[in-house]
């Protein structure tokens, strides 16, 4: 049990800055006691399996020199720390695009960093999403599988009846 107990809590290690002697900014987890360390409130990464290859394509005629670039690509539902009451696990993942989607292009989508979607659809359904804090991002990928962009990882919170109720 004291084992368990150890390994929580440096799972749960904070990371601090402070200045030290040289006046050097030092970020670090163990901080020295006699310094003034404040703790860094660092933002959550958008960590993803590979996307799936996608299928062989048909050579393709030269790009135009002048290709439009996507300009706005962003999760639109749900909203940064939304509650969503979903006594089913249903949740709806809306993805904003502009321009439109390109031939050969793909959205995967990524549920708590697994890949739980796919495809050109600009919206996913979700389905048996545990109750609790998650978050949800997408990569837009060309049809080689090179990553062109990601959105930023949005939380949500899903609300659930009991099980014991």
């Amino acid at each position: 049990m004291l084992i368990f107990g150890l390994v929580s809590v440096s799972v749960q290690a904070e990371i601090y800055r402070w200045v030290d002697a040289a006046g050097n900014t030092v970020y670090g987890d163990n901080p020295p006691k006699q310094s003034a360390a404040k703790p860094v409130d660092l933002p959550m990464l958008t960590v993803a399996d590979s996307p799936a290859p996608a299928p062989a394509a048909k050579p393709e005629a030269a790009p135009a020199a002048e290709e439009e670039a996507y300009t706005d690509f962003a999760i639109t539902s749900p909203t940064a720390d939304e509650a969503i009451r979903a006594n089913e696990g249903n949740v709806t993942v809306s993805v904003s695009l502009k321009p439109a989607l390109k031939p050969g292009d793909g959205v995967a989508l990524y549920l708590d960093s697994k890949q739980v979607g796919s495809g050109t659809s600009l919206s996913f359904a979700l389905t048996e999403v545990e109750r609790g804090e998650h978050s949800v991002f997408a990569v837009l990928s060309n049809a080689a599988g090179d990553i062109i962009q990601n959105t930023e990882s949005v939380k949500f919170s899903v609300l659930r009846h009991s099980a014991l109720q």
